[in-house]
Parts: C-alpha cells; structure tokens; sequence
C-alpha cells in the first residue's frame, strides 16, 4: 500500500487504480439524540472516526468537515415554510396545531424524527 500520497487506499476496483477517498466528519454529530429505537445512532459515528484515527487511516484519506449553513443557504433549497417549520419546531411543539398540520406535508415522523436541537443540526 502506498501510502506516500496520504489520499488513497488500495482498490478492488477492476481497473486496480487507486481512488482518492474523501471523508466528511462534523465533531459535533455525536451530541445529538434521534430518540428510542430510531436507527441513526450519532455516537456510532463517533466510534468509527475514534476507530479511523487510532488505526491511523486518517493518514490515507482527505478529512473533511462541513461548514456550517446559514439560514440564507437553507432557503435557497427549501421553502420558507419548510425552514420556519424546521426552524420553530422542538419535541415540546411538535403536536400543537401549528406544527402538528405541517408533519405530513414535511415528511417528519419516526424516520425523520424532531429532536431537541435539530434546527442547529440541520445547518450543519
């Protein structure tokens, strides 16, 4: 294994080239909290980025970390809607009327679930 580039690991690819591995990691995605039994469990992230560095595999890929959106960057993808809703909405309103006639429409529900702090998660 080469490892004098420190972007590339060994490939199984037919072609045998290496490819340049790129890896996108936000420190802060361990602090939040999906709820019971969904799925998505930040801390495993966590874990694998802890387990990448101590096998020093953060020598042989490109490490990257996403900056974070502003609302301006948001609202140039989603609705304004869709932003306020996202914006204004936490575990202790999601059932109130405001909120609870935008969860369907939104697509919020045990697969993407509301969760304290997910405004500041999105934009990051």
């Amino acid at each position: 294994m080469d490892s004098g580039s420190g972007a590339s690991l060994p490939s199984s690819c037919p072609d045998a080239r290496k490819r340049r591995v790129t890896y996108f990691y936000e420190p802060t995605i361990g602090n939040y909290y999906y709820g019971q039994g969904h799925p998505m469990k930040p801390h495993r992230i966590r874990m694998a980025h802890n387990l990448i560095v101590h096998y020093s595999l953060q020598r042989l890929m490109e490490i990257c970390r996403p900056f974070p959106a502003d609302t301006a960057d948001i609202r140039r993808f989603h609705s304004p809607e869709y932003v306020e809703f996202l914006s204004s909405v936490s575990p202790d309103t999601l059932h109130d009327h405001t909120h609870a006639r935008h969860l369907k429409r939104f697509n919020v529900g045990e697969d993407c679930p509301v969760f304290d702090g997910l405004f500041g998660f999105y934009k990051s």
